[in-house]
């Protein structure tokens, strides 16, 4: 018999047109687009260091990192805060679009997504309001093995 699937909250953003989503229990916060401090020599998708009260984060451009066409406007932009292996990260996005509740388990990715460059970063596919939103695999997206 299979599982029942729990409800679980995901947070939808835009990068470029694509919709993709994060769950809400890997997002610390949202935070207005603040100064970036540079990093010198740091991979092309990491655009520096942020003071957010009192704690430095790095942050990385997640579109740079997903290779997605850089947004017509970056008035909307936010950083989220995530958590990783302890550690808060700030993801740049084009805009939070909205929290969602998902009832059912989202969908595997065909294989020909799954292969190509950024296909490893996807963990699946989620069908709301007739549209597919990406459920982006976080651990994957900040891995230090996937950067190299």
């Amino acid at each position: 018999m299979a599982e029942k699937f729990a409800s679980r909250e995901i947070v939808v953003f835009n990068l470029g047109q694509e919709k993709f989503a994060l769950f809400t229990d890997q997002v610390r916060s949202i935070e207005e687009l603040q100064e970036i401090v540079p990093v010198p020599q740091s991979p092309a998708y990491v655009s520096g260091l942020i003071n957010l009260r009192g704690e430095i984060i790095a942050v990385m451009d997640l579109r740079r990192r997903l290779k997605v066409k850089d947004s017509q406007n970056g008035r909307d932009m936010v950083i989220m805060v995530v958590e990783h292996g302890g550690e808060a990260v700030g993801l740049i996005v084009d805009r939070v679009l909205s929290v969602e509740q998902i009832f059912e388990e989202p969908s595997a990715l065909p294989e020909s997504i799954l292969q190509t460059e950024a296909g490893g970063f996807y963990q699946s596919v989620i069908a709301m309001n007739g549209e597919r939103i990406i459920l982006l695999n976080l651990n994957k997206i900040l891995s230090v093995e996937e950067a190299k």
